[in-house]
Parts: structure tokens; C-alpha cells; sequence
């Protein structure tokens, strides 16, 4: 489903704003220059995009060639410890999905190719469970499954069908079967549709047009005590999938945001695209997602 935010700036503006607009207008009167307006205006901008992104995101992740700033509420889960190479093995090291605790096993389910996960506590309105409940996120990634080609340990599972093995973890989690025909509008709850991001000026300024495929579940049958919904963000190179599966109550306060802080992190989204191997399977990394800034 797409999401219009409802955060508002209020009260004065801060300090650096003022001051860039005062320099403006000096610098206006002195040499009477539009072009110097019209880069002072586009600084303006750009800190008050930096300035949303510090209020909304919160720290920066990177790791297996993907990196993101999840919405600010969210804390990251230390991932359990990798067993250790055997005796001069240089082989891959694989945590066992089903001794993972980031796993989502209050959902019934493992999710394939659990990457990182993180956990909020957010503010429940209506229904039964009004207070502090838990929300969930977690980035799905087929990087491990092409090292464990590599490897000689069984039959390892395609890494081309990491997104839609996800899919069917989540469906059958909470009882819904996807239709093939997609949602034109975004509006449809479980229902796939196209998500282009950012979606316009003057994000796109600093960060170029990714596209997604996405899904708002809506569980048919609920999984936990407390009622939930899904924000599922799946995207596709040639070689890397990538799933970004966000679980938060059903009745999350409006002040929370997270619908939309999460479709604002994907700005920040970055992943490479290149093949891992087991002897530099450090080296796709992007590092933080980059940001362009006004040009003087």
C-alpha cells in the first residue's frame, strides 16, 4: 500500500536555515546574482532533506554487499556468533536458520536468507493490545546461497529463488495466497504492486530512482496475540535479490510513521549486484548508501 507521510515540520525553523537565508539575502543585495540564489536555495533544500533524514532514519547498516538506514525506532539484533573454520578450512561458515534467534519463530516460519534483523518498540492506539508492543525488520538476501554453491555441503537452494521462497514463507505464515495479477494503484492489501523510490523532487536530487516490487499483507489468519500487518520491499538485479520484510502491529499509533519511514529508508537502500565468492566474500560491499549534495 502507498503511503503519504504525516510528519509536519513545526515551531521555528533551525538555526542553520535561518542563517543560509540571511546569507542569501546579502548576497543577493551584493552582487544581485540569480544563479548565487538559486545555489543558496538549493542548500537550503539539501540540509533540510539532512535534516529529515537525522529526524526519521537511524543509523547506518551495512553488510553482504547491502547497506540501508532503517527508520530510527529500530534497533539492530547482534547476529548469533559463525562457527569457526575448521582446521586450515577455508570454506564458508553458515549459521543454522533454525538456531538463529533474529528468526521470526513467533511467525511459525524461517524466513530464507536472514541477513540482519531489528526490533522497535512502538505505540499501540486501538484494539486490545494498547501500550508498548514489538516491531519487527528484517533484510533477506540470496548472498549466502551463492557461497554455499561454492561449497561441497548438500544440494544448496537456487539463489535466484530467494524472493519467492520469502513469499511463500510469509503467506503461509499468515494464511494469504498472492495473485499473480498485480495492484495498479498500491492500494490493494495482498496484492503485489510497483514502488518507485524516491518518488520525486526533491529526494531524487540526492538519490537516483530505484524500483521495487512490494506487498502490504494483510494476515487472513493472525499468527501472534497481537494483530499484525507486513510491509514486504523486494528488490532484483541480475544476479542479487534483496527482501525487506517489515512486521508491526496492526493498531501502531499515526505518530509512529513506520509505513512511511521505512519507504523513506529505501532511499538510503544500496545493494551490488556482483557475484560473492568464499575467498572475498567482503569485498561487494557499497558501503553507505551516497548522497549528493548541491553543487557550487
Amino acid at each position: 500500500m502507498r503511503w503519504t507521510s504525516s510528519l509536519k515540520r513545526v515551531g521555528r525553523p533551525p538555526l542553520w536555515r535561518r542563517w543560509l537565508l540571511a546569507v542569501a539575502t546579502v548576497g543577493t543585495w551584493g552582487c544581485g546574482s540569480q544563479a548565487y540564489q538559486q545555489r543558496l536555495e538549493e542548500t537550503v533544500t539539501y540540509f533540510e532533506y539532512r535534516d529529515r533524514v537525522n529526524r526519521e532514519l537511524g543509523r547506518a547498516w551495512s553488510e553482504k554487499g547491502i547497506s540501508l538506514q532503517p527508520p530510527r525506532q529500530f534497533r539492530l539484533v547482534p547476529a548469533p556468533a559463525v562457527p569457526a573454520f575448521a582446521d586450515g578450512d577455508e570454506e564458508a561458515a553458515f549459521i543454522d536458520s533454525s538456531e538463529d534467534p533474529r528468526q521470526p519463530h513467533y511467525l511459525g516460519v524461517e524466513l530464507p536468507g536472514l541477513v540482519a534483523a531489528w526490533e522497535a518498540r512502538v505505540d499501540v492506539e486501538t484494539g486490545d493490545s494498547q501500550g508498548l508492543q514489538t516491531a519487527y525488520l528484517y533484510v533477506l538476501s540470496n548472498y549466502d546461497r551463492y557461497l554455499q554453491q561454492q561449497s561441497d555441503d548438500g544440494a544448496p537452494a537456487d539463489p535466484l529463488l530467494l524472493i519467492t521462497d520469502a513469499e511463500n514463507q510469509v503467506s503461509r505464515a499468515v494464511g494469504v495466497f498472492l495473485q499473480e495479477e498485480r495492484s495498479r494503484s498500491g492500494q490493494e492489501k495482498n496484492r503485489r504492486y510497483g514502488e518507485t523510490v524516491p518518488g520525486g523532487l526533491p529526494d531524487t536530487k540526492y538519490h537516483p530512482q530505484q524500483q521495487f516490487t512490494a506487498v502490504t499483507f494483510s494476515p487472513e489468519v493472525q499468527p501472534t496475540d497481537v494483530p499484525i500487518e507486513m510491509q514486504l520491499y523486494e528488490w532484483e538485479g541480475k544476479k542479487t535479490q534483496v527482501a525487506i520484510l517489515m512486521v508491526y502491529p496492526a493498531g501502531i499509533s499515526p505518530r509512529e510513521d513506520l509505513p512511511n519511514r521505512l519507504l523513506f529508508a529505501l532511499e538510503t537502500f544500496q545493494a551490488s549486484d556482483q557475484l560473492p565468492s568464499v575467498a572475498g566474500s567482503g569485498s561487494t560491499a557499497p558501503g553507505p548508501a551516497s548522497q549528493r549534495g548541491p553543487a557550487f
